[in-house]
């Protein structure tokens, strides 16, 4: 044995057994002499690597690559180290290394869409885990990883199935556990969620993040109360975690506790000044309240919560001419962008006129099912579809642009400036079609339902079941069908059940917003959840009544408090209170007490 191998095991010897600071100080002067000496440097990288030395790891390691530049364990040490440092350029650079000698390594493709998804960069991140024709059988991090590539492209199902699969190898990897359970909210299986969640509690017990997760279904499933309980559990543990302060704020938000509120969400703001989904929620709050100085300011923070600019098609083009530019000179030549979702379009609509005769230059882009019916009712040729000027070199000719709702700070500065309803027109020929439609029914109630939101996020947990409307149909009403998308199901029901629901099967109450405006102005009364034919209704003047489930107590504009909605008149907004039969009871009591509808609030 030669005189330095004798040293190395000794100083190996020094640091198992007798003194770790001694051995370290020993291999690092070795190290100094015998710096192109791979036994030397592998020692020292081991060494340092105990002692927590990452930089000296792979300072040692990097050394060894100098010398043997192909050594894919050494540079497989390299970028995991730079992973623990969160250099992940850097780490990449390492794994692309790795690749360059052998193109299938199974772990540098598996961390390449590791580092991949880190960087949000989720398309990459797909892409290179899809090369691995077969994950290992054992690994179940990869299959955690697959899982939440999946999960961020919003493959869910897929993504159930991995992380399915991660806990069935590793039951005890409470991470798993956490992403299936979100992965299962996305899917709105709340009970099923709440029974993850719980499995990785008591694998786990003080990891906050399950415990706040416990706490996001009990807030879904609308017991608020026990879910704040479950936060501030989630706070002993980190009581500076500004996630749990926003959820708890968010909680009071939906309790309409405006004092609570204000102390957690000024806590959490404080933190992180940039939560937008807190900021909107508290937003809505004081919307609800009527506090309309304090609440139009923090409004555009709907237009920078991640979901919803998503769903903003031309956000990224227009996002520089926004926000700071809100003082508008009425001789400017303004664009007017709209909404996410044709019903708070609809809802926004109600300042068109005010806009108007306000603005001597204006254009206003609209879904295109909505132009014809804005340029009627407000009497203008200025609407045109969405995209004709914002998706392209056109909107550098305004000198302002706005979304619609983003204007309301102009011109709903107080309750009193919110006006009545009835400012959409349908159109009369169509009225009159579906008037000679129904005229063999005239001595009936024409009321028609909707029972479903079928595209909003968390749409089904706002929604009922035809099953819930059963009572509705007696012998002298009329119900006639106001719900989009698929009932198949909901009509075989009710044919089993021997009731009759009235169906223009050649109407697609979804494009056809027009031949959908006509129908409605036929019907005595309308009852529904929140969708966008409620909005189609509240704008038309439809005597309305909503079904609010609590889920829906986040959309500002219906007030289950008062039973109303100050931004269409004609509604009458029933909170879900003992039990969706009770609501339907009332709604029956409401119809068979009144010969004409008038809810004017």
């Amino acid at each position: 044995m030669s005189n330095l191998e004798n040293k190395l095991k000794k100083i190996v010897n020094t640091f198992n057994n007798i003194d770790k600071n001694l051995a370290y100080e020993d291999i690092k002067k070795l190290s100094t002499k015998y710096h192109k000496n791979i036994n030397v440097l592998n020692v020292l990288s081991q060494i340092a690597q105990k002692m927590g030395d990452v930089d000296t790891t792979i300072n040692s390691l990097k050394k060894i690559l100098l010398i043997d530049k192909s050594n894919i364990e050494c540079i497989s040490k390299i970028y995991k180290l730079l992973l623990t440092k969160s250099l992940l350029d850097e780490a990449l650079a390492n794994i692309n290394l790795i690749l360059r000698i052998d193109k299938d390594h199974y772990e540098a493709i598996r961390d390449k869409a590791y580092i991949y998804f880190l960087k949000n960069n989720f398309d990459k991140a797909k892409k290179n885990i899809d090369n691995i024709s077969k994950l290992e059988e054992k690994d179940f991090f990869a299959y955690n990883i697959k899982g939440l590539i999946y999960f961020k492209n919003s493959n869910f199902h897929e993504a159930k199935n991995y992380f399915e699969q991660a806990i069935k190898i590793n039951s005890k990897y409470v991470d798993s556990y956490n992403n299936l359970g979100i992965c299962l909210l996305e899917l709105e299986k709340l009970d099923e969620a709440y029974t993850v969640f719980k499995n990785a509690h008591e694998i786990e017990s003080d990891n906050s993040k399950t415990i706040v997760n416990l706490g996001n279904v009990l807030s879904l499933q609308d017991k608020v109360l026990e879910a704040i309980k479950i936060y501030n559990k989630a706070l002993d543990l980190d009581p500076n975690n500004q996630e749990i302060l926003s959820n708890i704020a968010i909680c009071y938000c939906r309790e309409n506790k405006e004092k609570e509120a204000k102390i957690y969400y000024d806590k959490a703001i404080k933190i992180n000044p940039y939560d937008y989904k807190l900021m909107y929620a508290y937003c809505t709050l004081q919307l609800k309240l009527n506090n309309f100085s304090s609440s139009w300011n923090l409004f555009d923070s709907r237009l920078l919560i991640e979901k919803n600019k998503v769903k903003l098609n031309n956000f990224q083009l227009v996002k520089n001419n926004l926000f700071a530019n809100l003082k508008i000179n009425s001789e400017n030549k303004l664009l007017i962008l709209r909404e996410q979702g044709i019903g708070e379009e609809i809802l926004f609509g109600s300042i068109y006129k005010d806009i108007i005769n306000n603005f001597k230059n204006i254009k206003i882009e609209a879904d295109k099912r909505l132009v014809s019916v804005f340029s009627r009712s407000f009497k203008n040729d200025i609407f045109v579809e969405d995209g004709y000027y914002s998706n392209n070199s056109k909107i550098s000719e305004f000198d302002n642009v706005i979304y619609a709702g983003s204007m309301m700070q102009f011109f709903r500065k107080r309750k009193t400036d919110f006006k009545d309803s009835n400012y959409l027109l349908a159109r009369n020929d169509i009225i009159d079609e579906y008037k000679e439609k129904l005229s063999n029914s005239k001595e009936k109630l024409k009321i028609g339902i909707s029972w479903k939101s079928v595209i909003n996020i968390y749409g089904t947990l706002k929604s009922l079941s035809i099953k819930d409307f059963e009572p509705l149909f007696t012998s002298d009403r009329l119900i006639i069908n106001l719900q989009y998308g698929n009932i198949e199901n909901d009509k075989k029901y009710l044919s089993s059940q021997n009731k009759y629901l009235k169906i223009f099967d050649d109407l697609d109450l979804f494009n056809d917003v027009e031949s959908c405006m006509g129908l409605l102005k036929n019907l005595d009364l309308f009852i529904t959840v929140s969708n966008s034919t409620a909005h189609f209704a509240g704008a038309l003047g439809i005597p309305t009544i909503l079904i609010c489930p609590k889920k829906s107590s986040t959309y500002f504009y219906w007030n289950t408090s008062s039973e109303s909605s100050i931004w269409y008149k004609n509604i009458k907004v029933l909170g879900i209170e003992s039990s969706i039969s009770e609501t339907i009871k009332q709604i029956n009591n409401i119809v068979e007490e009144n010969n004409e509808f008038s809810f004017s609030n």
